[in-house]
């Protein structure tokens, strides 16, 4: 704890004296050019008049793709827009904007000073017109030269025009979202009343003046709640600032807005793949520090991953509405994101952001890279499965806890089918996405390493708040699609995770390369640790909750995930897979969740997806995962190995000594243990009937005087080990039968319902099929959840430990009974099926 924390000050101080020293430089040379803007003579007006120069796209192949060139919107007067609307702006953006000369030095210092106390770049100081400058001089330098240039160009500006002329290039020249250059565009796309702008309300105003801090976030259309909070921040800043009272803001907050009519404007594009191209800008902006617009008017050209034998085959399948959920019942249809990626290059072969693709408006919001949402049970083997192995300290055989109502200090954790043991394998637990066992892992491990591993290592943004929670092992954090295959990409390359990424060079209209991709790798896990992972989530696709995803001509691993929103209802819905080429990660829900939009389908559908996207990707190398690894048990595994070779009893026998039955059998080689004693009543037709546990003892020997004359009883001794509560081994059949008396014959028992568990049982199935489920009792039918019998021995019904082992007489109905005493099973055929979760 000790160490983290120094760690956190040290890296806190380095931050607080980067961000103190740059805003000592910028104030410096901003004076300096403030004082000096007589003296530049390179100020150039007519750069303001934006030039718009057509941009070309390129795939992985270097083939052009796309090319897209900007066109403004109208442009209008500043006495054309309400006054109100330019209150907006100026509260919002720049509330010292009549103030200043261009550059604000409180806003400065200020930023730093937020930035300081949130540690993070949480705040700029750009004036509006700092922000103007950036806008029409675009040019791609170092960061804190362009900011330099743009600190000049903003005071050149001010010497040059007036308030009001600045006020109105930048309502003219501004991004609004949903393809809208400038305010009249804006109006009309948003609200219909580019005309007539006189006609907005104070609410609508101010949601279009909240715009510009980040369109695409910001978009009505597709995050309502989210733009309504921008608009109430902007109302809040005006009332703030004294150009509303508090009755109207409170009245503006109270607006609400239909948003079903799309306007579409007139972009000259060729966009074949507009989620593609949406993230290319948003990668120039986040990563490269490449100014959009400079990839949108500057006739650059741009050279990207993107592979149209992966993209195509991706957004053919969202064109189909077979491939998702059904639509909500007043016709919504769930929304849903893609992204794939190399592993090895960190190349991002195909990317699909929502299933609007004919409508998308270009620059709108990407589902698949800025959606955050929660991943569910997704997320499993990045904060919990992978670091657990990663540690060494466990194995895909190790026990884990899986007992019903266990309590962390109130969380409670309960596995999606409702059905527990007191121990279930690693395996087994990942296999069908049990959350117990996931739960009670990483409160083992620690949730700091879980966090840790999980944004470290896996590198997935997570917030300071998930650090201490130990739901996020079951996924509970807010992610994108992107943010889970980065995160992927570890389990797929042999541990080493890849930063994914779109753009791999960009050249500019002068033949300049600006940017040349470099690779970006981190050793997250060790290479054994990923080789176990992927058998283990290739488990999962072969025979358990992934069946879906699997290809007929090469391997495939991956983990289902949801979040429930109700009774057999999900809010969110996942898949993350891969194959030896590609990572592929896939969500589904609707924007907004409620009680007429949710989810009724399972994680099955996104698995689908998968199989219906790859199946028709090339292969480009070998089809089969290298899975060449033998984990290395623990020293406890090899003993409780060699606890179960030790305590098979053999010589069970049983003699009838007048009116009681006395039970002999040999000591087993294994320390802390107990040997429980059941006895059955053998029917005419062979069946066993009436099971009672009768005892559990330290020592051989077991005297059995509750008799009764004429009928037939079987015995059997099963071993437990009282230190975790394990089932070792159980003995051979003795037969006894107590003359005298007439017994009637029972009739045969009727096999049980398949579609019910056994009496008492847990993830029954009587016919056996796949998993390590613990089938108990009945014959016959075919179950819905898990295998009969553990370790796949069919209908037959397997002892648990008693929930009162200190009261073995009272029958734990029919969880004690060992399977020859239980009936007659039908072997380890069958077929399950698995909801997925």
């Amino acid at each position: 704890m000790c160490s983290r924390m120094c760690k956190e000050v040290i890296e806190l101080g380095k931050k607080i004296m980067r961000s103190i020293l740059i805003a000592f430089l910028i104030t410096g040379i901003a004076v300096i050019l403030i004082g000096c803007t007589i003296a530049i003579p390179s100020f150039d007006a007519s750069k303001l008049n934006v030039d718009y120069k057509e941009t070309k796209i390129y795939d992985v192949n270097g083939k052009e793709i796309m090319h897209y060139q900007a066109t403004p919107g109208d442009p209008v007067k500043l006495n054309e827009i309400p006054k109100q609307l330019q209150n907006a702006l100026v509260a919002v953006e720049d509330s010292r904007f009549y103030e200043h000369n261009g550059i604000d030095f409180k806003a400065i210092a200020r930023a730093v000073y937020r930035d300081i106390i949130t540690r993070s770049a949480a705040e700029g100081g750009s004036t509006l017109t700092q922000q103007l400058a950036k806008n029409v001089y675009l040019e791609q330098d170092k960061t804190l030269e362009r900011k330099v240039k743009e600190i000049a160009y903003a005071a050149q500006i001010e010497r040059n025009f007036s308030k009001e002329d600045i006020l109105e290039m930048y309502f003219n020249k501004i991004f609004f979202g949903h393809g809208a250059y400038g305010i009249k565009a804006a109006a009309q796309v948003y609200f219909g009343k580019g005309d007539n702008m006189e006609e907005l309300t104070l609410g609508q105003m101010a949601l279009l003046a909240g715009l510009p801090n980040a369109p695409s976030a910001y978009d009505p259309y597709i995050n309502k709640d989210l733009s309504i909070q921008r608009r109430n921040i902007v109302l809040r800043a005006m009332e703030h600032e004294g150009y509303i009272t508090k009755e109207q803001l409170e009245a503006a907050e109270k607006e609400d807005y239909s948003f079903d009519t799309e306007y579409k404007l007139n972009n000259a594009v060729d966009n074949k793949y507009p989620y593609y191209m949406d993230y290319i800008l948003q990668e120039a902006e986040e990563k490269l520090d490449i100014d959009p617009e400079l990839i949108l008017r500057g006739g650059v050209k741009v050279y990207t991953n993107l592979d149209p034998s992966v993209q195509g085959p991706l957004q053919t399948a969202y064109d189909n509405p077979a491939n998702f959920p059904n639509d909500a019942p007043d016709g919504t249809p769930v929304q849903a994101a893609s992204v794939v990626v190399d592993p090895k290059t960190g190349g991002i072969a195909a990317i699909v952001g929502g299933r609007d693709q004919g409508k998308h408006f270009f620059r709108g919001f990407n589902r698949a890279s800025s959606g955050k949402v929660r991943p569910g049970s997704a997320f499993k083997p990045v904060v919990v499965y992978g670091p657990a192995i990663d540690t060494g300290e466990y194995t895909s055989t190790s026990k884990l806890n899986n007992k019903q109502g266990t309590s962390f200090n109130g969380y409670q954790p309960r596995n999606w089918n409702d059905k527990y043991s007191d121990t279930v394998s690693l395996k087994e637990a990942l296999t069908w996405s049990l959350n117990v066992p996931a739960v009670s892992l990483l409160h083992d491990i620690g949730i700091d390493v879980g966090y840790e591993y999980a944004t470290e290592k896996f590198g997935v943004p997570l917030n300071d708040e998930d650090r201490n929670k130990l739901g996020i092992a079951l996924g509970d954090v807010e992610i994108s699609p992107l943010d889970l295959a980065r995160a992927y990409t570890a389990f797929a390359n042999n541990g080493v995770r890849t930063e994914p990424h779109a753009i791999t060079k960009v050249v500019a209209s002068d033949g300049r390369v600006l940017y040349q991709d470099e690779l970006q790798q981190t050793q997250a896990i060790k290479k054994e640790t990923a080789q176990v992972m992927t058998k283990l989530m290739k488990n999962v696709v072969e025979a358990g909750t992934g069946t879906g995803a699997r290809l007929s001509d090469r391997d495939v691993a991956g983990k289902t995930g949801s979040t429930e929103y109700g009774p057999n209802s999900n809010r969110d819905i996942w898949f993350a897979g891969y194959t030896t080429d590609y990572v592929m990660v896939t969500w589904m829900g609707f924007d907004q969740t409620d009680d007429q939009h949710f989810l009724t389908g399972s994680s099955g559908i996104p698995a689908n997806l998968f199989s219906t996207v790859m199946s028709q990707v090339p292969i480009k190398s070998s089809p089969t995962f290298d899975l060449n690894v033998k984990e290395q048990p623990k020293k406890d595994d090899e003993k409780k190995d060699d606890d179960l070779k030790n305590s098979i009893i053999n010589d069970l026998h049983a003699t009838l000594n007048g009116d009681s039955v006395r039970l002999d059998w040999s000591p087993v080689k294994v320390e802390g243990i107990k040997y429980f004693i059941y006895r059955a009543e053998k029917q005419a037709n062979g069946t066993a009937a009436n099971s009672v546990s009768l005892k559990d003892v330290t020592t051989p020997g077991y005297t059995d005087k509750n008799l009764e004359k004429g009928k037939t009883y079987l015995y059997a001794v099963v071993v437990f080990r009282t230190e975790d509560g394990q089932e070792l081994a159980k003995s051979n059949i003795a037969e006894v039968k107590v003359p005298g008396g007439v017994q009637e014959p029972t009739p045969p028992t009727a096999p049980t319902d398949g579609t019910q568990p056994g009496a008492g049982g847990q993830d029954g199935n009587q016919n056996g099929g796949q998993g390590e489920g613990q089938g108990t009792g009945g014959s016959g039918g075919t179950g819905t959840e898990g295998s009969g019998g553990m370790d796949g021995q069919g209908g037959t019904q397997d002892p648990q430990q008693p929930q009162n082992p200190t009261q073995p007489d009272q029958p734990t109905d029919g969880g004690l009974i060992p399977p020859v005493l239980q009936g007659t099973g039908t072997g380890d055929g069958g077929t399950t099926t698995q909801p997925s979760p």
